[in-house]
């Protein structure tokens, strides 16, 4: 006789809460984990755990941040460092 066992695998899904994921929403600063919660709202929406509602107030909370933490990424990208040569000529010229 073979026997098989099997493991019951439970996926606990956290209850969506508008207010506490619009909070979440403004209060990270961290583009990544903005894009998580974006990616969690959407799965929600796609597989109908949530209404258009709660998926356009949170698109309303999370894309301002996205876009404005896009913004300074490509600002603080813009920037020049400060170029490691000309150190290195004004120690020379000292020298």
């Amino acid at each position: 006789r073979c026997s098989s066992v099997r493991l019951l695998e439970i996926t606990i899904i956290e209850p969506f809460d508008l207010l506490e994921f619009q909070k979440k929403a403004r209060e990270t600063c961290c583009p990544k984990k903005l894009f998580e919660l974006w990616e969690d709202v959407c799965r929600r929406y796609d597989r109908h755990q949530i209404g258009q509602y709660d998926y356009e107030e949170m698109k309303e909370a999370i894309w301002p941040n996205l876009h404005a933490l896009d913004l300074l990424r490509r600002t603080i990208n813009e920037t020049d460092p400060p170029k490691a040569q000309t150190r290195d000529k004004s120690k020379r010229k000292s020298a």
